[in-house]
């Protein structure tokens, strides 16, 4: 009898096993959630190497006229900034751009004036959807600071519903282009997908959708960027790049004033 009401009183395996795995529950998702300082430098990382040369095209269209269409070549260095110049169309053909210890200059051969002019970071670039800031800086860890905010399931034109994680990228210097960065990464690979830019009043300014993944300087890389601006009504760019080559040799006297004005 005593055996009985012991076996009675003692909860079978499986109900033990039900309750532990519906209390390790929390615990557990609470473990798989990604860090967001993490994140943003994997998706810096993915984004673009350490030092590299790529040349790229940049499309705008805006209602009402003709696109315009502009072909250039960036370099980045890591700890020194980035140099861009551009390569087409023959009007635009020489001006290049600069950032260098959290400033960005713009010289035109074509201006008349020898003297580099100091450009705005959420400035529009070239009349395009995307910002000065967009096409020259590489690193978002830079100027932001990453929180997580939550796992969902969005619509991508490439890989249709696809489970990501959202983080917000927050301005942590008053240099930086935008107030804070919506980021949607694929879960798994944490391929970046999309981005909306904020400004720090809480106007939404800009939203981009990456795609067309390739391989390309040693690993899986958007080379398609959409920016959508929200601020010039009915203008979209579109950021193809072509090529883009990891480089040991670039030389860190590209990037100061005097050789943007060379």
């Amino acid at each position: 009898m005593n055996l009985l009401i012991r076996d009675f009183q003692r909860p079978p395996r499986l109900v033990v096993l039900l309750i532990l795995l519906c209390l390790g529950a929390p615990f557990a998702v609470a473990q798989s959630v990604p860090d967001g300082n993490t994140l943003l430098a994997r998706i810096d990382e993915i984004r673009f190497p350490e030092d590299f040369t790529m040349q790229v095209t940049l499309t705008t269209v805006t209602q009402g006229e003709d696109p315009k269409v502009m072909s250039m070549e960036v370099t980045h260095k890591k700890g020194l900034g980035s140099f861009l110049q551009i390569l087409s169309p023959p009007r635009s053909r020489g001006t290049r751009m600069l950032t260098e210890t959290g400033s960005l200059w713009l010289y035109n051969p074509h201006s008349g004036s020898n003297r580099p002019l100091r450009l705005a970071p959420r400035d529009s670039f070239q009349g395009s959807a995307f910002s000065n800031s967009d096409v020259s800086r590489t690193s978002f860890l830079d100027d932001y600071r990453g929180v997580f905010e939550k796992a969902e399931v969005i619509d991508h034109p490439e890989f249709g519903k696809v489970k990501v994680w959202q983080l917000r990228a927050i301005a942590k210097r008053p240099e930086a282009a935008y107030g804070w960065i919506e980021m949607w990464v694929r879960q798994g690979d944490l391929l970046p997908l999309k981005f909306d830019y904020y400004a720090k009043s809480g106007l939404l300014y800009r939203k981009m959708v990456l795609s067309h993944y390739k391989e390309m300087a040693g690993r899986l890389r958007a080379t398609e960027m959409q920016m959508v601006s929200l601020d010039q009504t009915g203008t979209t760019s579109t950021l193809v790049i072509h090529s883009m080559k990891v480089r040991q040799d670039i030389p860190d006297e590209l990037f100061n004033l005097n050789a943007l004005t060379r």
